[in-house]
């Protein structure tokens, strides 16, 4: 690698380096949890993000402006949690300062990561300092500060890693809460981790991870043999790059391919980003399809397997129904738990993405499931806070509907949310009004129990004791997990106001359980509503919505 010039090829391999060396230490970053609970997956998801980067297809160039793009758009597409989303601004950021340069200088590429730094900030509504955002800014002002005209690209990010550090070792006395838990920002530990790699991939060090974000392929060609008859067909997956050469990129309508496509096969799913189409049908006749689609562009991917056959494995899309009724309101929920699943399709959601805690969503995860529905408005129940930006970040990609993202952080308020849509109502801002002020009334308790001992809000705390959150403040904890909770009910002033309790209970709550909890409730707010609602969560005990 050249020590002052950078090309496409460079930051390729400087990333996949970089994802190589945060999913070797992925679990340790997911650790780093303010609250001990068995959640902590930060790690998980930045590592799921940039691997989407790390694994885009080889072009026939070493242009680092092209290059860039297309490691940014895959980190867009995969981002998940906010840490996630974040990371994959920083690439869209430094992509878009690299835009039509073939190559750069170490100057000009210090830059551009700046300009990282600041896509970041801005979609974050209210930036907080002692985050993965103050370890990007910090960095990057002071690594560029030290440049001179002899600064090679290794002193650049020795420079950039050090400063990095020092900021990281400093959040806990910009952010209390970090310091109470006695941890650093789980984010900018993530994030150095990638830029460790990026520095060892300039050194020409290479990383053996023994830790994979995704599973292999495994076959069961057990029920499908010489004599068997294909009854299910091909499910066929590819990203498509259009090509100025056979087609109007910029105007090019992705109905021909998606009209071509539900003419020969089922379960489409289609999508345009800019000069990318990304397709997965089912169809009898996948050369069809690739013959076709070839008309327009060449192929980056591809990907056919015959569905009689059984693959164990984590495909990038999900079979989907195909929804042909057209409607003016439709819905797609966030939900964690059978039961809780159920409940959102029995109330009028059109689509459930499985996700939360441990398995946050996607923005190409909300984009299949917009992609599944055939309406004017569709919205969006993240029910997580930390789903709430790769679902804003899907909003702003897809082009098809108009996305509509009530910003619902815990499952209580999606419920709650859900429940009181006004169908009926033809003015979409009332509607949206309407369920802000539903979302702004629910307050949530939460129970989990604790992976670690701490102290945190001078609640001294055992790993394997049971903890309570009231809207993600640390209220109680007890080894009785019936205690904690009627210690947290007691920390909430205005119980005795309160009217609705809906109480999403997991699959460890026995029915005994939960009859002294609902006796307990009722001794200290006998006019309370109280509707018990099987949830089968893991993780959380309870998820209570109060209102």
């Amino acid at each position: 690698m050249n020590d002052k010039i950078i090309n496409g090829t460079d930051l390729k391999l400087m990333v996949e380096i970089g994802a190589k060396r945060l999913t070797a230490d992925k679990d340790r970053i997911n650790s780093l949890n303010v609250f001990p609970v068995p959640d902590g997956d930060t790690g998980t998801n930045m590592a799921m993000t940039i691997d989407g980067g790390a694994n885009v297809g080889d072009k026939n160039t070493n242009s680092i402006g092209e290059i860039s793009k297309d490691i940014a758009r895959a980190m867009v597409l995969s981002a998940r949690g906010n840490s996630g989303v974040i990371l994959s601004q920083f690439f869209k950021g430094l992509s878009l300062a690299l835009e039509d340069k073939f190559e750069v200088t170490v100057e000009e590429f210090a830059k551009a990561m700046i300009s990282g730094t600041k896509k970041s900030y801005s979609v974050v509504s209210n930036p907080t300092e002692g985050t993965i955002l103050t370890v990007m800014r910090e960095a990057g002002e002071l690594a560029y500060n030290e440049l001179n005209s002899n600064t090679t690209l290794e002193q650049y990010f020795e420079s950039y890693l050090k400063h990095a550090n020092i900021s990281l070792a400093k959040t806990p006395e910009l952010l209390p809460v970090l310091k109470k838990a006695g941890v650093i920002d789980s984010g900018g530990a993530g994030f150095i981790l990638v830029i460790e790699g990026m520095l060892k991939a300039i050194r020409g060090e290479e990383i053996i991870s023994s830790s994979t974000t995704t599973s292999s392929t495994k076959v069961d060609t057990s029920g499908f043999n010489a004599d068997s008859e294909l009854t299910y067909g091909y499910c066929t997956e590819f990203i498509l790059q259009l090509q100025n050469s056979k087609v109007n990129v910029k105007t090019f309508d992705l109905d021909i391919i998606t009209n071509y496509l539900n003419s020969i096969g089922d379960s489409v799913v289609s999508f345009k980003d800019d000069d990318i189409v990304k397709v997965h049908v089912h169809t009898f006749d996948p050369g069809q399809v690739l013959t076709e689609c070839r008309k327009y562009g060449e192929f980056l991917t591809i990907k056919i397997e015959n569905m009689n056959v059984g693959h164990f494995e984590s495909n990038d899309f999900e079979e989907p129904e195909v929804e042909t009724e057209h409607k003016e309101y439709a819905m797609v929920a966030v939900a964690s738990g059978k039961g809780i699943e159920e409940s959102f399709l029995s109330m009028g959601v059109d689509v459930v993405v499985s996700g939360g805690q441990t398995m946050n969503t996607s923005c190409e995860d909300f984009i299949k499931a917009f992609d599944k529905i055939n309406a004017t408005n569709i919205f969006v129940y993240p029910n997580n806070g930390n789903i709430l930006m790769a679902a804003k970040q899907a909003e702003e990609v897809y082009t098809k509907a108009n996305i509509v993202v009530i910003p619902t952080k815990t499952l209580a308020q999606g419920y709650s949310a859900i429940s009181m849509f006004e169908y009926e109502s033809n003015d979409l801002e009332q509607i949206v009004e309407a369920q802000l002020e539903v979302i702004r009334n629910v307050s949530t308790l939460e129970v989990t129990y604790s992976v670690r001992d701490t102290n945190i809000n001078d609640i001294e705390i055992k790993k394997g004791d049971y903890i309570c959150l009231y809207d993600n403040e640390l209220v109680s904890c007890n080894p009785n997990r019936l205690e904690a909770l009627k210690e947290a009910i007691k920390t909430i002033e205005d119980f005795e106001d309160k009217q609705v309790l809906t109480v999403l209970y997991g699959m460890d709550v026995n029915q005994e359980e939960l009859s002294l909890f609902e006796e307990y409730v009722q001794e200290i707010n006998s006019f309370i509503e109280l509707y018990p609602i099987e949830g089968k969560q893991d993780i959380y005990s309870y998820i209570i919505g109060i209102e």
